[in-house]
């Protein structure tokens, strides 16, 4: 279906999460561990753990030096999952836009789950730890971008308790170069920097 229906009209949820509730606890996985990178001096290995897997050193280098975090979770010693958090901003190429944080909130984005890793909780898993991490450092809320097609992420983000803030939908006119970016819920504004848009 979304190969179909890309090259005219995409879809995303925007969820929200409140990190003063409680969260469900999920049992550990054997073998499975999470390493969080953030700081020049994790910075090398960081790029050990996540060019072997698609990233460039340069994109690593460069979400390292704006302060995001880095959650890579390993299955006996392999690296199976990652996951950022960015306490600025974070672009949301999809829709061409860009999400900045207000205080207490932070960006989840760019969760990746390798194929032969697939259907085994990983996401879960690597995400308790980076939950944790924000919760003792003071942060209260989450946003995240995904997909409406994606059901299985989007089933994810409802098991953590997440809510839909927002539906950001862009449709394209073919034989165009214009594009319609409207939201279905809050206002784009409210999430999307510098954005002009139409709501329903």
């Amino acid at each position: 279906m979304s190969r179909l229906t890309k090259p005219f009209l995409e879809a995303y949820h925007v969820f929200e999460g409140d990190l003063l509730q409680p969260r469900s606890r999920f049992p550990a996985k054997p073998g499975f561990h999470v390493r969080l990178y953030r700081g020049q001096a994790d910075l090398q290995a960081a790029i050990e753990a996540l060019v072997p897997v698609g990233l460039t050193a340069a994109d690593v280098s460069a979400r390292l030096r704006r302060g995001d975090l880095a959650a890579v979770g390993l299955l006996q010693d392999q690296t199976a999952v990652y996951t950022w958090v960015s306490f600025t901003e974070a672009s949301v190429k999809e829709l061409g836009r860009k999400v900045c944080a207000r205080a207490g909130e932070v960006i989840q984005y760019d969760t990746l789950v390798l194929k032969p890793f697939r259907r085994q909780g990983l996401q879960f898993a690597v995400s308790q730890p980076v939950l944790d991490y924000l919760q003792q450092h003071g942060y209260t809320r989450t946003l995240a971008w995904v997909n409406v097609l994606n059901r299985p992420s989007c089933k994810n983000q409802w098991k953590w308790g997440k809510k839909v803030l927002l539906t950001a939908v862009m449709l394209r006119i073919p034989s165009t170069q214009h594009c319609w970016t409207f939201s279905l819920g809050a206002s784009l504004e409210s999430v999307f920097a510098g954005s002009k848009s139409s709501e329903f």
